[in-house]
């Protein structure tokens, strides 16, 4: 085999050629010299863009004679022999035209059709000759169908997407295959031979600043590639800069299902879909919020109660409740009022007890669970100073008495772990002992 030296076949012109060929997907590539006949078999490496060398010789020509005796069918034998000789190529060179043939291997009932075509390159010396299986007609319209829904499909998701990037996982070099107009503007680079380095800076300067630290730590590629190999892929919610102006943009990343070396990352602008989420979520906190308030006093109300009882309930049965304890408070003479005022005074005068109330159990959620009823859980400070709080809560009531202001009967129960099923157990308590207030101050 003549030609060894590596050199002979890498000038540019040459490569041009190869790239020209590789990119119809010829399963074998001969470069033969024209001034001795001297050639090498290449198989292109199509995972890698590259070429693999094979074999070689010193005698392309006589190579092919034995390939057709060994595969052609006589009467196709001395056609392609002479489409191929040398005086031919040399001829097409000339004229700078390509030379191609179809040729079939095999019996009768199985034949396959190969397509060959050389490509005679004079500036270098050289012919390049590929070989590939050839499709039938109704196989190329399968294919040109499927590229065309392909393409299709393609075209349908890039109106979506922001970007989509398509990455070496390995060497970290990578190219952007579609951009939006606007993710344009932001000058992020369309190939480089650094995605992870690259997407770090841009990062900094890109990202709503409440999202870079999370973002930072995500698309590390340690972080990256362990939540694919985990998942089959990633998805990450965050808001890009546009202008100045954030919007939110989805990142899907995966491994293609036959490419385990490669990285296909797509960014996909999001902010409407995010938008009419985070107003749902307000407008239902603000409905849950207003379900859960007493129109009159702006306290947490009877459902609102219900829902902490049944919390506290579950912690009980668990043994996991702090301590707590339960004010009941009853409005005083409500009726009266209203029956002398008028309901306007009588809302007046539960406001009123309302703001009382929550003064002195200032660090406790407050619930009006009915008409002239209130409950406070007692917790953490006020649960720790509530014998004061109550004598100061008794203070209040008294010299409201004397000046014919607002006054309510209340009555206190800590919880007892021991005896204690329910929240309502020590609701009981604080209930009964209130009555008792409520009867002796009338008698």
């Amino acid at each position: 085999m003549k030609l060894t030296d590596s050199e002979r076949i890498n000038d540019q012109d040459v490569m041009v050629q190869l790239c020209c060929i590789l990119a119809y997907e010829y399963e074998n590539i001969f470069i033969v010299q024209v001034s001795d006949d001297s050639y090498v078999r290449y198989c292109p490496d199509r995972r890698n863009h590259t070429l693999i060398q094979r074999d070689g010789g010193d005698d392309f020509y006589a190579r092919l004679r034995s390939l057709c005796v060994t595969y052609i069918a006589p009467e196709n034998r001395d056609r392609l022999l002479q489409l191929f000789s040398k005086e031919h190529l040399i001829e097409s060179m000339r004229l700078a035209a390509p030379v191609t043939a179809r040729i079939q291997i095999g019996s009768n009932d199985k034949q396959i059709q190969y397509d060959i075509k050389a490509f005679p390159c004079a500036e270098q010396n050289v012919i390049v000759v590929g070989i590939q299986r050839a499709t039938t007609q109704i196989e190329q319209v399968q294919v040109n169908t499927q590229r065309s829904v392909y393409r299709s499909i393609v075209d349908t998701i890039s109106k979506f997407c922001e970007a989509i990037y398509y990455v070496d996982i390995a060497t970290g070099e990578y190219t952007e295959y579609h951009s939006s107009k606007n993710y344009a503007k932001m000058k992020i680079s369309k190939q480089g031979s650094d995605f992870f380095k690259d997407t770090q800076f841009h990062l900094k300067t890109d990202i709503f600043a409440e999202d870079y630290p999370r973002m930072r730590e995500a698309m590390q590629p340690e972080n990256l590639f362990t939540s694919i190999r985990e998942n089959g892929f990633i998805i990450l919610n965050y808001r890009l800069l546009f202008d100045g102006v954030p919007r939110y943009v989805m990142l899907y990343a995966a491994f293609p299902p036959d490419d385990p070396e490669h990285m296909i990352i797509v960014v996909a602008d999001v902010d409407a879909d995010m938008q009419r989420t985070i107003a749902y979520e307000k407008a239902i906190g603000s409905a849950i919020q207003l379900a859960n308030l007493d129109a009159l006093t702006g306290l947490k109300n009877k459902n609102a109660y219900a829902q902490k009882e049944h919390d506290l309930n579950l912690l009980i049965q668990s043994q996991q409740t702090p301590a707590f304890a339960v004010v009941v408070c009853d409005v005083n003479g409500l009726k009266q009022i209203n029956d002398s005022k008028g309901h306007i005074a009588g809302d007046a005068y539960i406001q009123q007890a309302a703001q009382m109330i929550c003064k002195i159990f200032a660090h406790s959620p407050v619930y009006r669970i009915g008409g002239d009823e209130f409950v406070v859980l007692l917790e953490g400070r006020d649960y720790q100073n509530r014998e004061a709080l109550m004598q100061e809560l008794n203070a209040i009531v008294q010299e409201n008495r004397k000046q014919k202001l607002v006054t309510v009967a209340s009555g206190i129960s800590v919880l007892n772990p021991a005896a204690d099923r329910c929240v309502q157990d020590v609701f009981a308590r604080a209930d009964q002992e209130m009555y008792a207030q409520k009867r002796h101050t009338r008698g």
